[in-house]
């Protein structure tokens, strides 16, 4: 009682080319809060920096919130 716990959620992170989908893999989210829509684009350059091979790369990373 009284415990505050930090929520974690899980994404999966996919990169688009084309029309199609590439799964990376996973990112987890630990806040105390959830992320606002507009802070949502902190979360998709988090996973850019984990995915990406080169940091002059730029690819176009989905996230999609796994239940």
């Amino acid at each position: 009682m009284g415990d505050i716990r930090e929520v974690e959620r899980l994404f999966s992170v996919y990169k688009v080319e084309g029309k199609s989908r590439i799964l990376l893999g996973g990112l987890v989210e630990r806040r105390k809060s959830r992320r606002v829509k507009s802070n949502r684009v902190g979360l998709v350059e988090l996973a850019k920096r984990k995915f990406t091979e080169s940091p002059d790369e730029d690819i176009k990373i989905v996230l999609k919130e796994e239940k």
